[in-house]
């Protein structure tokens, strides 16, 4: 690295060549441009910035691209003037105009070498940008059409290519000519020469989005079937690199608004899904699948409609237990890859009823195979790919998913232990936290794999892997007992294994981060460790030393700051000198490190925050790693300079960037380690509040929503400093909270309003969420306006982040139930709930403007989760809303009792809930709907193991629905007296007791058993041995909280004495537990 920085200073500092004064000089040094010596390439390069400043620079070199004997000088020579060729250098030279357009068509005829004829091409477009939009040189279309028709297949490539050019620089010219753009580009598709028909494919692509009428669609439209048919020739004599343009033409197009697919989208996927499977060559089928992938994510309700799912299923299995060398190749691509991402890409985007059956079912059937490896690595594969996004639901069958897994640990195929490793790695990483209880047979099963003699390197790296995922999701207690032996075998690998020592370090993190202060007895001996390979300066030895300096981060947090401050001054020493390494991923570590130590040190991290907050802001606001360079393709005619002619937002169309990942990265640990600053230094952190929010307000613009959830998350932590050190003061805000907050909310209702991504939105919201239950009234007041249209957006589901979620695709209008956007919707409702506790019945302007939206979402073909989402918000808000909810029962209360007949138990338990909140809320009012609820919750007493498509619904949520009913039974009782004294729909309340899950609902109901003993004592009579039980079981449950069992307690007294002398013998039949507590509470 050293030395090649040194070697770019020098090339620096490298002189220009002399000036050329003739065509002989000035093709020596376009000459010179393809040298391989880096300084004389140099030397020519600035000589040439300074010839382009001389008035005779764009004769000098049309005359090498016309006159020059050598094809790298002519070739040189346009590629130059196209880059330089700035709309004020064309005008400037207005009097060459017609000489230079008359040489270049000449020279697009006559130049032999086709490299320089398709650079001379492109010198052409960039003449036609600055000529054809002000109606200068009419010929060239005549003649471009003219060469489509020539004998000379070079000549009809030359030709294609330049309407191709056209297409990308000047399509909405085109697009005017679009019949006579169709003619040339069908001619071109049905060419007999492959590399007209590719130049062919990507003048479609370039086109498509200028297309801006029916009827230019309907023309263009017609080109699909041509084109398709086109690629299949191709595919028939396997020529896969011929094709790769008709495959990216058709991602192009895909990724256009403008719905040119649609009418084939069903075709289309089937062929892409045969490509998949049939081509030889792995990159074709990659580009195929990748493109179903991308039409899944965006058309999931058409790909239901169209019954595709199984064939979609079909294709990603075949994928992931193809036969293939390895199937883990890191740098490249594979066929599990594929099928892996083809999974989770269904699991993500379809509803889960169609996928998740079918993929447990073909996954158990794949590892059952004896003979096949490649299918029980595929099976382990398919299983760890839905692990994310089916984490829940998963849950039901984790004990026989992880007996499977463990099996394959000892499979004799190493990719299939490789695979098992993978398949444990992402259960750990999403099933949480049931997968913890597992632990007894886990890590005895991991270590095992890990200290086999002879086990390929590949499965102990991905064991490793898996055991820091599941480590460091454990708690002190359940950890304490496997320290000891772990910290041995890691201290062992570390000292002796080269190859395993990063993975060691990360055990080491994880057992740290898992075991907090009991870690110290190798607190000593572990740093010392850790300290060396920081010191390790070597290439070859930064990742080592990264993966040190994260560890000791994680060290400090855990240990605390009285261990640590021995080790503070050096540590910090080091982690200064990470950053004159220049490496990402150092860097990346190194904010990690300052997270864990101002963890650990708190408010004495407050010394150091100036330097290191400093550096933490300029990593954030750093370049480094982004490469910026002008959009478009080989043909592009755009030039920097023309942004100085066009709007802000077309001249950043044209830009393109790359940003290296580990420059994202550090980016997003440096964002974060500002977060653990505020929270741990609180006011030492408040000098440097306004430059942060600053420095957040650029990084949201930020490509990469991994930044900007990082950007979200320090709002959070301002917020919630914001409230510690300046809270409300006898109602209203302090002038200090006004002030950051001015700043902080902005970003947030921004974020809410034109983040493009979910989870950057969602966290938008939670944020929200905060500053309105913190600082209440007076904060809605000053954004309630701003925020209500905000939630609308959202609740309306048109905001950018939403764009493909919630529109019914095509114009369908079949009710397709597709799975909730739990992503951020969920989260939009917690805000709405969150600003009507706050507000009260002051909340009512706000559910006036968002209850049509809300309702939306209990249509019926809705998701079952829209549903319960709905019916539970608007009980939540009614709630807070109490005497003003009133007017609106006659519209609602038709609503809720529909939904206590939904086919969905979260909906009918919603809607139970909701109707006790209206009971309450109604007063006097709810005997106008109290019978009717009565009739429509009865029901729900009834639990029954459902049976939904053949699959048994959670027993428990069946029970939650009839706590719910019981409670709401119970609330109409109370608002409603004549149904307390009606022994039906008393004898209803008592048989939905005792609850069973909900808890939350046991001080409603068992208050109520005590004021029916009072109110109506002949109609509870008869179930006062039902009523001793009852008591028995909620007195035991540990759930219900102690000052309800106080009052149960007073309850039983009353039931024995009603009993008399029947209470011993009602109490012989019950529970040796439930009679011990019954006779304590008697005696």
């Amino acid at each position: 690295m050293a030395d090649l920085r040194k070697q770019a200073e020098a090339i620096k500092q490298v002189p220009p060549l002399p000036q050329p004064k003739n065509p002989a000089e000035l093709e020596k040094i376009l000459l010179l441009m393809n040298s391989p010596d880096n300084f004389r390439r140099a030397a020519a390069e600035k000589s040439l910035n300074i010839f382009f400043k001389n008035p005779s620079c764009l004769p000098a070199l049309m005359m090498q691209i016309t006159k020059s004997q050598q094809f790298v000088a002519r070739q040189m020579a346009a590629v130059l003037l196209r880059q330089r060729l700035s709309a004020q250098l064309w005008r400037e030279h207005s009097k060459h105009w017609n000489n230079v357009q008359k040489s270049l068509l000449e020279r697009l005829v006559k130049e032999p070498q086709y490299p320089v004829a398709k650079a001379v091409a492109a010198l052409a477009i960039r003449v036609a940008k600055l000529q054809l939009p002000d109606g200068n040189w009419p010929e060239l279309v005549p003649f471009l059409t003219k060469l489509m028709s020539n004998q000379n297949d070079k000549l009809r490539l030359v030709g294609m290519l330049m309407f191709r050019g056209m297409g990308e620089n000047l399509g909405q010219i085109v697009v005017e000519s679009m019949n006579s753009f169709a003619k040339v580009v069908e001619s071109g598709l049905k060419d007999k020469s492959w590399r007209i028909r590719g130049e062919a494919f990507r003048a479609m692509e370039r086109v498509v989005n200028y297309l801006d009428t029916k009827e230019r669609v309907a023309t263009f439209s017609k080109l699909i079937p041509i084109a398709l048919q086109s690629m299949k020739d191709l595919l028939s004599k396997k020529l896969y690199d011929e094709c790769r343009p008709a495959l990216e033409m058709l991602h192009g197009i895909s990724d256009s608004p403008v719905p040119v697919l649609e009418p084939l989208l069903e075709e289309l996927v089937m062929f892409m899904l045969q490509i998949s499977v049939q081509a030889d060559e792995l990159s074709i089928a990659d580009s195929a699948m990748r493109f179903v992938q991308s039409v899944v994510e965006y058309r999931p309700n058409r790909m239901v409609r169209s019954k595709l799912v199984n064939d979609l299923l079909k294709a990603a299995f075949f994928c992931c237990v193809k036969d293939e060398e390895n199937p883990f190749d890191v740098d490249n691509t594979t066929y599990q890859k594929i099928g892996v991402a083809m999974v989770a890409q269904l699991a993500d985007s379809l509803p889960y009823k169609l996928v998740l059956k079918p993929c447990l079912n073909t996954a158990i059937k794949l590892m059952d195979s004896k003979q096949n490896p490649h299918q029980r690595r595929g099976g382990l594969a398919i299983i760890a790919s839905i692990a994310e996004s089916y984490s829940l639901l998963l849950q039901e069958v984790l004990p026989q998913l992880l007996k499977r897994v463990m099996f394959f640990l000892n499979d004799r195929n190493p990719y299939v232990r490789m695979a098992a490793c993978v398949c444990l790695t992402q259960l750990c990483d999403h099933v949480q936290p049931d997968i913890l209880d597992h632990h007894q047979h886990l890590i005895p099963a991991m270590v095992k794999v890990l200290d086999r003699q002879g086990e390929h390197h590949i499965v102990r790296q991905k064991i490793a892997t898996a055991m820091c995922a599941f480590l460091e999701h454990l708690d002190k207690k359940q950890i304490k007992d496997y320290i000891k032996p772990l910290m041995t075998r890691y201290g062992q690998i570390v000292t002796h294994d080269a190859k395993m020592r990063e993975m060691a370090i990360s055990g080491i993190h994880s057992i740290a981060t898992a075991s907090e202060e009991l870690f110290k007895p190798y607190f000593n001996d572990t740093m010392r460790v850790m300290l060396s390979f920081m010191e390790r300066k070597e290439d070859e030895h930064l990742n080592l030393r990264a993966r040190a300096t994260d560890c000791i981060g994680a060290i400090a947090a855990s240990v605390g700051p009285q261990e640590f401050e021995a080790y503070a001054m050096r540590v910090m020493h080091l982690a200064e000198k990470n950053f004159d390494l220049e490496y990402f991923s150092l860097n990346e570590a190194t904010y990690r490190l300052y997270a864990g130590i101002a963890a650990c040190m708190g408010n004495r991290f407050t010394k150091v925050l100036p330097k290191i907050v400093e550096r933490t802001l300029s990593s954030a606001l750093s370049l480094d790693g982004i490469e910026f360079k002008l959009k478009g393709s080989d043909m592009s005619a755009y030039h920097i300079s023309d942004g100085q002619e066009e709007s802000d937002e077309d001249f950043y169309n044209m830009v393109d960037f790359n940003v290296r990942t580990g420059a994202v990265d550090e980016k997003t640990a440096a964002l974060q380690a500002l977060g653990a600053y505020i929270e741990h230094c609180e006011q030492g952190f408040l000098p440097f509040v306004e430059v942060t929010l600053k420095t957040c307000s650029e990084t949201l613009a930020y490509p990469y929503p991994l930044i900007r959830v990082a950007v979200s998350q320090i709002l959070h932590e301002i917020v919630e400093m914001t409230y510690k050190l300046f809270p409300n003061q006898n109602g209203n805000m302090q002038q200090k909270a006004r002030k950051i907050l001015g700043q902080a909310v902005p970003l947030l209702l921004n974020m809410m309003e034109e983040e493009p991504d979910k989870g950057c939105a969602a966290s938008a919201c939670d944020g929200m969420k905060m500053v309105v239950s913190y600082f209440g009234l007076p904060i809605l007041k000053l954004i309630g306006q701003k925020l209500q249209k905000c939630i609308i957006l959202l609740l309306q589901e048109k905001s950018p982040a939403q764009a493909f979620h919630g529109q019914e695709e095509d114009g369908a209008t079949e009710k397709t139930e597709m799975d909730h956007d739990e992503i951020l919707i969920d989260h939009v409702t917690d805000l709405l709930s969150a600003i009507a506790k706050t507000a009260g019945p002051a909340f009512e302007p706000m559910f006036i403007a968002t209850l049509p939206h809300l309702l939306k979402f209990n249509m019926p073909h809705r998701s079952a989760s829209d549903r319960i989402m709905s019916i539970g918000t608007i009980g939540d808000i009614g709630e807070e809303l109490r005497h003003k909810l009133v007017p609106y029962l006659p519209r609602l209360i038709p609503i809720i009792i529909k939904a206590l007949a939904d086919p969905e138990v979260g909906v009918r338990r919603n809607a139970a809930y909701t109707i006790g909140i209206f009971a309450i809320r109604a007063g006097a009012n709810t005997k106008s709907f109290s019978q009717n609820a009565i009739g429509a919750l009865q029901p729900l007493f009834a639990i029954t193991r459902e049976r939904k498509e053949g699959k048994s619904q959670d027993e428990k949520n069946h029970q939650a629905c009839r706590d719910n009913a019981c409670s709401a039974v119970s609330k109409l009782m109370g608002a409603d007296n004549r149904l307390a004294n009606n022994q039906a729909v008393v004898d209803l309340f008592i048989s939905g007791l005792p609850l069973l899950c909900d808890q939350e609902e046991a001080k409603e109901v068992y208050s109520r058993i005590n004021s029916l003993l009072r109110t109506s004592p002949k109609l509870m009579q008869k179930h006062l041995p039902n009523l001793l039980y009852i008591c028995s079981r909620a007195l035991t449950n540990p759930h219900v909280t102690t000052e309800v069992k106080s009052g149960i307690a007073q309850l039983v007294r009353v039931i024995a004495r009603g009993l008399g002398q029947k209470c011993k013998d009602v109490m012989s039949r019950l529970s040796n537990e439930q009679r011990d507590m019954i006779g304590r509470v008697l005696k």
